[in-house]
């Protein structure tokens, strides 16, 4: 049975009846399927708080809103327990390692990181002969000297990008006055790197209207946030608003991919995407995701997840369009604002994997072309989210 919900007035009285749907509240009196915030204007409410007035109509008193923190806090205990992939010590790896080259995808003779599940084959890497001792993939060194981890001590990782970098060779590099470059917690490497955070953080939760009665919005969990035990009631209702259209964007992932358990983990891929999971492993690691959705009045219909590695390269693994709003280009519509927002950002290149049947797509419909090995080898350092049997894609922005 669907679950009964009515909106109330200041005076406890109801304004409007309905039931919880799939895709939104069916109200009563016309059989219309709304948004929370649409329902709350159906009701003739000027509030703008509709998970804090809508109820469950069960006797329980309890709104949407606490059935969102509920559900919520719930997943922080779950996260908690669950925690990140074990680390043993003596910086060696202690899950299995991928079966495929990180850089092309493909199996055979690899040599793998001792930090992370990746593995690479040497030519991929532009090496004759598997080094001695412990070895480490790009992505696990300092951006600077390109030498391995050496200790969690003394390891500054950039808050944008995700490179990590030695304290010492920052000092070399003349970035001695390494408090010039802290934002409260965060720590950038680069100036540019801040000031697509900051710009990043301003965008996000804000909709941009993109025409047609559609709205364009870049959202980012913060279910991993810390810091935040005293947060007043309207931030914990707009984290809860939040926390409901990310989980809307999952369902849209959903109908159109099956879910991915990563091999690693046992979670859904997408998922962990699209919350921007953490973990201690840069491979396993998403917590720089953010989610891009499309609405066509408070309904979504095409959502993307993106990655912004500082100025030089982002990434777009996923994207999804609702199957009853399949061409109406409204993926163009959503892509296309991405790459605008990414441009003013100053990023370079945009990248994606495309499965074979869509590459042709993206690179006559879209603009991207197929990266080639030396491009991808170049790229090294970032830790791209692709997967087997893809065709990494990019465009230049």
């Amino acid at each position: 049975m669907l679950e009964k919900v009515y909106y109330r007035n200041k005076a406890e009285k109801p304004l409007a009846k309905g039931r919880i749907t799939r895709d939104g509240i069916q109200c009563d009196c016309c059989l219309g399927v709304f948004t929370l915030t649409a329902f709350e204007a159906h009701a003739g409410s000027k509030n703008h708080r509709p998970a804090a007035n809508i109820m469950l109509d069960d006797g329980s008193g309890k709104s949407l809103f606490d059935c969102q923190r509920q559900v919520r806090d719930s997943i922080t205990i779950t996260s908690s327990i669950v925690g990140s992939p074990k680390i043993v010590k003596a910086n060696s790896y202690s899950h299995e390692w991928d079966e495929v080259c990180s850089a092309c995808r493909d199996g055979g003779e690899l040599i793998c990181c001792h930090r992370c599940p990746s593995a690479f084959h040497l030519n991929c890497l532009g090496l004759k002969e598997v080094p001695d001792g412990d070895w480490f993939c790009p992505p696990c060194c300092c951006g600077i000297c390109s030498i391995g981890y050496l200790s969690d001590y003394g390891l500054l990782t950039c808050q944008q990008c995700e490179r990590k970098f030695h304290v010492g060779c920052l000092r070399l590099k003349e970035l001695s006055d390494l408090k010039n470059y802290q934002t409260g917690k965060n720590w950038f490497c680069t100036h540019s790197c801040e000031k697509i955070f900051s710009r990043l953080q301003k965008l996000t939760g804000k909709p941009i209207p993109v025409g047609n009665n559609l709205t364009w919005t870049l959202l980012k969990s913060d279910e991993s946030c810390s810091g935040s035990d005293i947060v007043h009631a309207n931030g914990l209702e707009a984290s809860a608003e939040n926390h409901s259209k990310l989980s809307v964007a999952l369902d849209v992932m959903h109908e159109c991919f099956e879910p991915c358990k990563d091999v690693h983990t046992g979670r859904d891929l997408v998922e962990d995407v699209i919350f921007s999971r953490r973990s201690k492993l840069k491979r396993l690691n998403l917590r720089g995701f953010y989610t891009v959705i499309l609405e066509e009045n408070d309904d979504m219909v095409s959502v993307a997840t993106a990655r912004l590695y500082g100025d030089r390269v982002a990434e777009m693994p996923l994207v999804a369009t609702r199957f009853r709003h399949r061409r109406r280009g409204m993926c163009r519509v959503l892509v296309d604002e991405l790459e605008r927002n990414l441009a003013k950002f100053g990023v370079e290149k945009l990248v994606l994997p495309a499965v074979p049947s869509v590459v042709d797509t993206w690179t006559n419909n879209f603009g991207f072309s197929r990266m080639r090995d030396d491009e991808r080898s170049e790229l090294l350092q970032y830790t791209f989210l692709d997967f087997q049997g893809t065709i990494m894609c990019q465009k230049l922005l």
